[in-house]
């Protein structure tokens, strides 16, 4: 990198207010977004309740309306495929329509919603799980998108370890393969090599990860070699399809993150933060230290600054409010202490 980003952390009283506060912080960086011919912003939609699991549409409507500042006129796409959704047999439109997602087309100029649930042409992304290595299929629709903007919320995660604005770009994996990231399942395909979680309807484990209690599922994991393998698998994993899908710029809607058994069963905290960068992995180390953790905790984050020279994590050119004065210990998932020995 021949010059170094800026990443904004802002706390304020109003989510909208936060997130255009954040940009105009980096404004200097986003000068590329003139020469965009098609603007994905990439929500995440991995709940269908409790509502604060899922991006606020008043933050989309917020990096929209900070876009238009600079492009008045260039396509804006909000895109997503909803994993949980999928599970429950729902198309994304379901989850759309609940979080008032349709609003948008309605309020703003050229913004359009799509879902990538059915696309029929793909990117593949090499995969690594306990019983060898095959790949995952990507919406080839992504490269048409010459800007795309993750737009996440910070939270723990029931298996790695904590998620920001890199990882939540595995809603354009196609929601069939999102299970094979963590390295228990041996994808799809009809030559893949398969374990017993493949003979399992989908969404089986998620929903016992979800339901059993934390101490149950640690005590079982602890026994079951191909969970304390796929710890190690899943932050390579992510590695792999986040370079096919690296964000322009993440912002990241902290008004409320969340601890505990994240993504989707964890508890609300108030943060009343938002954060932006046009460096993937500033965003997301600034997050990262600001719910309790080092950068170096989190496995993906490490490989993708260290091994893969994709960014810095560092804390260089932080500007707006002081992350030591913000920062808070966050609770850690049910099954932290297993999700940990991903080294």
């Amino acid at each position: 990198m021949n010059k170094k980003k800026i990443v904004s952390l802002i706390r304020g009283k109003g989510r909208k207010e936060n997130i255009k506060k954040c940009l105009s912080l980096i404004r200097e960086d986003l000068e590329s977004i003139k020469n965009a011919q098609n603007i994905l912003i990439k929500p995440n939609l991995v709940a269908l309740k409790p509502d604060f699991a899922n991006t606020h549409v008043e933050a989309i409507e917020a990096v929209i309306e900070y876009i238009r500042e600079i492009v008045p006129d260039t396509h804006i796409t909000v895109g997503e495929s909803s994993a949980t959704a999928f599970y429950r047999g729902l198309p994304t439109t379901h989850v759309f329509k609940d979080y008032d997602y349709y609003s948008l087309e309605k309020k703003y100029n050229n913004v359009s919603l799509t879902n990538f649930d059915d696309d029929k042409d793909f990117i593949h992304s090499p995969i690594l799980s306990v019983v060898g290595d095959t790949h995952l299929r990507i919406t080839k629709r992504a490269d048409e998108f010459d800007y795309k903007i993750s737009l996440s919320i910070p939270k723990t995660h029931n298996f790695a370890i904590a998620t920001f604005g890199i990882k939540n770009m595995a809603g354009l994996v196609m929601r069939q393969d999102m299970a094979t990231i963590h390295g228990m399942k041996g994808g799809i395909e009809v030559d893949a090599p398969k374990t017993l979680l493949d003979r399992l309807p989908a969404g089986t484990v998620s929903r016992a990860r979800r339901t059993l209690p934390n101490w149950f599922i640690n005590l079982l994991f602890r026994q079951y070699p191909t969970y304390r393998k796929s710890v190690k698998m899943i932050h390579k994993n992510i590695v792999e399809f986040s370079k096919r899908l690296w964000p322009s710029l993440v912002v990241l809607d902290g008004f409320v993150c969340m601890e505990g058994d994240g993504p989707v069963d964890g508890t609300p905290v108030d943060m009343k933060i938002a954060i932006a960068s046009v460096d993937p992995l500033k965003a997301d180390g600034v997050a990262a230290r600001l719910i309790g953790f080092e950068p170096e905790d989190i496995g993906y984050l490490y490989y993708l600054q260290g091994e893969e020279h994709m960014g810095e994590c560092s804390l260089e050119n932080l500007v707006g409010d002081d992350l030591h004065k913000l920062k808070k210990k966050f609770k850690r998932h049910g099954t932290y202490d297993i999700q940990s020995q991903w080294r």
